[in-house]
């Protein structure tokens, strides 16, 4: 508890230093008071650091130690709220005043006098209340600690990857082997059986679970995955909620049980499923039950299973388990291989033969669990002296618990403990309002942080922005495994992260009830002083209730599909400074939303109406939003250019309106992360581009550009030259241009001495609907380009020397995914396709082209997939594709049996042709990797290939739309069955 205090502490006095020396405090005559109170504050940091250590003291003392913090922390709060009302009218003064022509001393007589009284009635209060706690302390005999020298609380190295991989796992390989057996099996009486994996918290029953499901056998075998985190909460209606979110990629907008049943039903109608029950407590049978009905209700295809994971072995026999793992401890050794990979992974510490022997020994007390070995090697990773592992070796918290569940425990809070900074551990603390089992968005964790007063700008006038110092605090708690890391791409990295079970309690324990979320919808009492609020749940009336007693919250957010409008009350709540109303229904904010003046993040799913003087949040940093609802086409933020601390803004439609143009950008310095820019069309010159200053925006990562047509007074010169005034900067990732309506790319997208490449550091490359362009840019000199797609740019009849440069043997160095579609005008495409990295290559739309570039390079493509091309007659060396793993043709009608010449790629292990007339189905005795195979619309064919009995691996067989081939393919009795008896899995169509 002591940590959370002195946290509070900590954040009062990063908001007194800055108001102290405000002119309004001079002129109020509060400048003394809020110095006094500051140097108050920080005595009673010193007594906090003595009061830390007397809590492991004997029970008495460390009742009261308890008590005293209980009641400092409340008057820290008090202070806090005290000085967020002086810092709201400070912003409330600026607000009214910037719109003035003269500058004015508004600190004097225009201010109320009552106010002044009344803020520094409230200071004194504060004062004489810390008075009395300090005196409090003498009497419980607390003295001064002597405080650390003030550092920089984030200063640690800085890397794009600074913490090792959690999908890094060691000693599973069998266990998912037998699992996978007990899937893929038929020989289950009961109609959606349950197989279920059961060991204790930290063991790596999730991690077990997600390996199953990435499984290929269990990828090709099911047509559809689900993936549940049930938890506690063991509502029907919840599940069946998750179920279809988890296949629709979106939240439900019902919750009404039989209309999700419906809504599930036209999901799987016909296709085999694996559901994921991941971390279930249940063990009431009836429960279950009630469950399965509605899962057997929905149907889905046959071959259908349920995978559960749970700690207890009452909870498989309640869900009538057809198929139980019990998940064993790792072995010594694999338990070194996980430790290894950790607490000596690169910037850690070096691996010396005295670290070995004292991690050697570290690790036999975690007792092969996983979570807890990852910890621990988290946590020795930033400990490179050997006399730090022989304090952690010979530390008491190991003696606290003679359990295993228990001494997992003592580990999470052993690395707690040693967390750098008492800022990350306030971080790590605030977690606990999500819900166990919830995928947390790095983003929302950093501005929920920075909401909270956790994270400050850097002093010293350093160039970190608060998102920058909070980004290090998250990269530290996933380094530690306090965190796990979930989806990561290659623009942003890390994108979400969730919290095992186990270290959420932890999270919950050290917050002190600081923070509070309604899940499951219950009825809480809330604290009137409360700072932070998740309401989850499905009643608005409750929470318009909630709001109208929690006017002092800093951060709110609502999950809540019933409300469908945000309270004028919520203009009282001066000190809030994140509002997420992303999960409800909201389309309009009212006008009092513009008097949040603290206000840094607000989130909301739809707008269609914003209030007038929505300028007026001149703190907010953080503005999310979707497009593509209502009036696509209007502007919804006019002005948006004066709000200049914003970071995030996604969409931004240039009109001809009033504070529409794009010269709203300029002021706009520090936006950051994706910027999508519509309705460029209505930008008429160079200059105007310009005016945007794209190229001055370094923290811009992704920026899509797109147009809705084009003026009919804009010659192509002019359309040319805005795009040329939209240069980003050199560090962009992502690009995407859509319906730009110039003949020719701009000069700072095309390389022209192979020497300057502006681009360098782009990742991905999009260009679609590109109406006028007659070639393809030069990319081929791009030195980090990994995806490229190019998409309808229906001009282009030719792709030759002038797409990869001229320059055969480095071009194209990463890329690894190219798509070429809807060119309907492409007739040739010469020399020869040189990819040394290439894996995915999607080929389709392409109605003129007959004959593709030779593949003899593309040794590294895995995935090959050819669909929509009329005229193509020849695949030229194909046999080359030595990794090849996919192949997927497809309405390739003219494609002729010489071009497809299968016999070399033993690696191929999917293999789909549809509507391919002129092809005849062979197959080569090589294709010993093979496990699926599809065959699509050949109405003619008779007859399989006799090799086909050859392929011991092949494990599915679909045949679609061959009408004379499907009754000599019937089981038992059809004359083609003795071929294709040994393949597991024939699903036949007919039509």
């Amino acid at each position: 508890m002591a940590d959370t205090v002195l946290s509070f502490v900590s954040v009062i006095l990063d908001k007194i230093l800055p108001l102290a020396a405000d002119e309004i405090s001079w002129a109020w005559g509060v400048k003394k008071d809020l110095k006094k109170l500051a140097d108050k504050l920080k005595m009673m940091q010193a007594l906090i650091s003595d009061a830390k250590c007397k809590q492991s003291t004997r029970e008495s003392t460390r009742e009261a130690v308890q008590l005293w913090l209980k009641r400092l922390q409340s008057i820290a709060r008090d202070a806090e709220i005290v000085l967020d009302d002086f810092g709201y009218e400070v912003l409330r003064q600026k607000v009214e005043n910037r719109k003035r022509d003269k500058v004015r001393n508004f600190f004097s007589s225009s201010n109320p006098i009552s106010f002044r009284l009344e803020m520094a009635n409230k200071i004194k209060n504060v004062r004489a209340s810390l008075e009395e706690a300090y005196r409090e302390a003498n009497q419980i005999g607390f003295h001064p600690a002597q405080l650390p020298m003030a550092s920089a609380d984030h200063k640690q190295d800085r890397s794009t990857d600074p913490f090792v991989d959690e999908s890094q796992t060691v000693g599973r390989g069998d266990e998912v082997s037998e699992i996978v057996s007990m899937l893929i099996s038929s020989d289950y009486e009961k109609d959606l059986p349950v197989i279920s994996i059961v060991g204790m918290g930290g063991q790596g029953k999730t991690t077990l679970a997600q390996m199953v499901l990435k499984n290929d056998s269990v990828v090709k075998h099911f047509d559809k995955t689900i993936w549940v985190c049930v938890s506690d909460d063991f509502k029907v209606e919840r599940l069946l909620n998750e179920m279809l979110q988890s296949l629709e990629r979106k939240s439900a907008d019902t919750t009404n049980t039989e209309a999700l049943v419906r809504k599930l039903q036209e999901n799987l109608k016909g296709k085999s499923y694996l559901l994921v029950l991941d971390d279930v407590w249940n063990e009431d049978r009836e429960k279950w039950d009630g469950m399965r009905r509605r899962l057997l209700a929905i149907g889905g295809g046959p071959g259908s299973k349920i995978l559960a994971t749970t700690r207890s072995d009452e909870v498989a026999s309640a869900m009538q388990t057809s198929g139980l793992h019990h998940l064993d401890i790792l072995s010594d050794d694999h338990s070194w291989m996980l430790f290894e990979k950790l607490a000596f992974a690169a910037g850690g510490a070096r691996k010396t033969q005295d670290l070995v022997d004292i991690g050697r020994k570290i690790l036999k007390k975690c007792g092969g669990v996983p979570l807890a070995i990852k910890v621990i090697g988290g946590l020795l990773y930033s400990k490179k002296d050997a006399s730090e592992w022989l304090n952690l070796e010979n530390s008491e918290i190991w003696n606290e618990s003679t359990n295993t569940e228990g001494g997992v425990m003592s580990v999470l809070k052993l690395s707690y403990e040693n967390l750098p900074s008492l800022s990350v551990k306030q971080c790590f603390a605030s977690c606990s309002i999500f819900p166990k089992d919830a995928n947390m968005r790095k983003e929302s964790l950093i501005q929920i942080w920075m909401a909270q007063g956790l994270i400050n700008d850097a002093k010293g006038g350093g160039h970190l922005q608060m998102e920058d110092i909070a980004s290090d605090c998250f990269n530290v708690l996933l380094r530690s495994s306090l965190l796990q890391a979930g989806y990561k791409n290659s623009i942003n990295g890390i994108r979400s992260c969730r919290m095992h079970d186990l270290v959420h309690d932890l999270s919950l324990r050290v917050s002190n009830n600081c923070f509070l979320n309604t899940e499951n919808g219950m009825v809480v009492r809330i604290p009137p002083n409360l700072q932070t609020l998740y309401y989850i749940g499905d009643d608005g009336i409750m929470l318009e209730d909630i709001l109208e007693r929690s006017k002092y919250l800093s951060v709110l957010k609502v999950d809540c599909w019933d409300v469908t409008h945000l309270p004028n009350a919520v203009g009282n709540m001066k000190h809030l400074r994140h509002l997420d109303m992303s999960q409800t229904r909201i389309a309009a904010l009212p006008d009092s939303i513009t008097k949040l003046y603290n206000l840094m993040t607000l989130k909301v799913r739809y707008l269609l109406k914003i209030p007038k003087k929505f300028s007026n949040l001149i703190n907010l940093r953080h503005l999310e939003f979707s497009s593509g609802f209502g009036d696509g086409h209007r502007c919804l933020f006019p002005g948006i250019g004066q709000l200049a601390n914003l970071r995030t803004l996604p969409h931004f439609r240039v009109s001809q309106d009033k504070g529409c143009q794009l010269e709203e950008l300029e002021h706009l310095r520090n936006l950051r992360g994706e910027l999508k820019i519509f309705g460029l069309e209505n930008v008429s010159s160079f200059e105007s581009a310009a005016k945007a200053k794209l190229s001055e925006k370094s923290s811009i990562q992704s920026l899509t550009l797109e147009w809705d047509g084009t003026k009919e007074d804009c010659d192509d010169d002019n359309i040319n030259s805005v795009m040329e005034g939209l240069q980003p900067h050199p560090d962009l990732k992502s690009l995407a241009i859509n319906r730009f309506e110039g003949s020719r790319f701009p000069p700072w997208m095309v390389a022209k001495d192979h020497v300057t490449v502006l681009l360098r550091n782009l990742v991905h490359l999009r260009l679609e609907k590109l109406a006028r362009c007659e070639q393809v840019p030069s990319l081929g000199d791009l030195p980090c380009l990994e995806s490229l797609e190019m998409v309808s740019l229906h001009n282009v009849k030719r792709i030759g020397a002038e797409f990869y440069d001229g320059k055969p043997v480095t071009l194209f160095p990463k890329l690894s995914s190219f798509a070429l579609c809807g060119m309907k005008s492409l007739e040739e495409w010469s020399d020869a396709m040189v990819f040394p990295n290439l894996r995915d290559l999607r080929i389709s739309g392409l109605p003129k082209l007959a004959v593709l570039p030779d593949m003899e390079n593309l040794t590294s493509v895995t995935e090959l997939r050819i669909w929509e091309c009329r005229s193509l007659a020849c695949l030229r060396n194909l046999n080359s594709l030595t990794s090849l793993e996919s192949l997927s043709i497809d309405d390739c009608p003219a494609l002729l049996d010489a071009s497809l010449d299968m016999k070399n790629p033993q690696s191929l292990r999917e293999l789909t042709i549809s509507g391919c007339d002129k092809l005849n189905p062979s197959l080569s005795n090589n294709l010993v990797s093979l496990e699926h195979l599809e065959l699509r619309g050949w109405p003619k064919i008779t007859s399989l290939p006799d090799q086909i009995q050859h392929l011991s691996n092949l494990r599915t067989l679909l045949l679609c739309n061959c009408p004379l081939l499907a009754e000599r393919c019937t089981k038992g009795s059809g004359a083609e069955w003795p071929k294709i008896a040994h393949i597991p899995q024939v699903d036949i169509h007919p039509s």
